[in-house]
């Protein structure tokens, strides 16, 4: 009792140490996993808990790879098959580790049959040995072996039965038949395809061909040749078809309205005397480098006395008309523009007194006037522009002249004269 009570306490650890591991199998433990795009290494993380840990290197395989997966009460095992599809992973307990590698490729075993083959492969004969024969012998064979096909009898069994010697396991075929005759085997078998090779060409050596197409030889005259009419297909390099260069994109058509208007201010002389001009203009414009509208402006000169009249005395009127305006560089925030002015006026010879508003003409003129002008503009926001400028007024006959007497009193070119302006542009450009 003593004995049998040892040896259960002896052999009782070792027995449960066992069975903990039998039963401790963590590959077929259960887990759920809800994971979108998750490196495998997170993953791992996330299925290890306090009583076992993965183990693996980095360099083996990529465990930044993202990877989603939903599963529920699935076996680790199942899960790290998921995990590591494609990528020839296996998975192996060691203990209260999971040892992630590559798969081991089991080495492959040779089959008896294939030792068989290789031993009937060493067995046949890779170069015939033949025997040196005098030419004096191979005469006579020559002479005495009549035409005839041969004959393997005497060949085909030695090799037959090597070849089944050799596929019941033995390595060399001298197991029934010596070396010797093996080698005259060989010898008599070459002997007599040499012969039937002979045979084939002694029966062909007096063969003569016969003509196949029998072609007239005689001169024919170039030009009186026919085309021949070609039913075949006839296989040419197709022409490089020609790439038809893109056209220029028309610019689309500019539909925005645009329409400003522009007041001014500037000063001239008229009748050798110091005026100022008040002026102003409205214009639309189709597109941004040119303008069609209407303009005019008024002036007055200072008053001078008049020792004729008796009284002080000015040149006052105005003029206006079709307006025709052309710009250079209109995106850029300086540029140009050219203004012209066709338009009729008036001018006159008058005294106002302030006081009374009592206004005394002496003469009048209605006169034709052309007016080109140049302007540097520039942009000072969206909606606004600035402009400075000099215009050249060129006007008919302006002559007036005194009621009583007829004496001149401005001659026909007083009225022609440059201007210097200032003009502010509002409006949609």
């Amino acid at each position: 009792m003593f004995s049998k009570a040892f040896l259960i306490c002896l052999f009782m650890p070792f027995a449960l140490m066992v069975m903990g591991q039998e039963g401790n199998d963590v590959l077929a433990r259960k887990v759920t996993l809800n994971i979108r795009e998750t490196s495998i290494e997170d993953i791992l993380k996330q299925i290890e808990t306090e009583d076992f840990a993965f183990t693996y290197s980095a360099e083996i395989f990529d465990v930044k790879k993202r990877i989603s997966i939903n599963v529920k009460d699935e076996t680790i095992g199942s899960v790290l098959d998921i995990l590591f599809r494609g990528q020839g992973m296996e998975c192996q307990q060691l203990g209260n580790k999971l040892l992630i590698r590559k798969k081991r490729v089991p080495k492959e075993t040779v089959s008896k049959s294939d030792t068989t083959k290789k031993e009937i492969a060493s067995a046949l004969p890779v170069k015939p040995i033949v025997q040196k024969v005098e030419p004096s012998v191979v005469e006579k064979e020559r002479e005495e072996t009549p035409v005839t096909e041969p004959k393997n009898e005497k060949v085909t069994p030695i090799i037959a039965t090597q070849r089944s010697d050799s596929a019941i396991g033995n390595s060399t075929p001298s197991s029934e038949a010596s070396g010797s005759e093996l080698e005259n085997a060989r010898t008599e078998y070459y002997q007599i395809e040499r012969k039937q090779t002979e045979a084939i060409v002694a029966a062909y050596k007096n063969h003569e061909l016969a003509p196949l197409l029998f072609v007239p030889i005689y001169d024919i005259h170039p030009r009186s040749l026919l085309p021949i009419e070609f039913k075949g297909e006839i296989a040419a390099e197709e022409a490089p078809k020609k790439v038809k260069e893109p056209k220029p994109e028309k610019p689309a058509k500019d539909n925005k309205f645009r329409i400003n208007l522009a007041p001014s201010v500037g000063y001239t002389e008229i009748g050798n005397r110091d005026a100022i001009l008040l002026g102003g203009q409205l214009a639309y414009n189709p597109n941004k480098s040119f303008g069609l509208g209407v303009a005019g402006k008024a002036f007055i000169t200072r008053a001078e006395p008049d020792a004729h009249l008796g009284a002080d005395y000015s040149y006052s009127g105005g003029y206006g008309g079709l307006l025709l305006e052309a710009t250079l560089f209109p995106n850029k925030p300086f540029h140009l523009s050219f203004p012209v002015i066709f338009g009729l006026g008036e001018i006159m010879y008058n005294s106002l007194q302030p006081i009374t508003g009592l206004n005394t003409i002496e003469d009048r003129r209605t006169v034709f006037v052309f007016e080109p002008g140049a302007y540097l503009e520039m942009n000072v926001i969206k909606y606004l522009r600035i402009g400075f400028g000099a215009t050249y007024r060129d006007a008919s006959s302006a002559n007036l002249k005194y009621s009583s007497t007829e004496q001149p009193i401005m001659d026909k070119n007083g009225l022609d004269g440059l201007s210097i302006n200032v003009m502010l542009k509002f409006g949609i450009f």
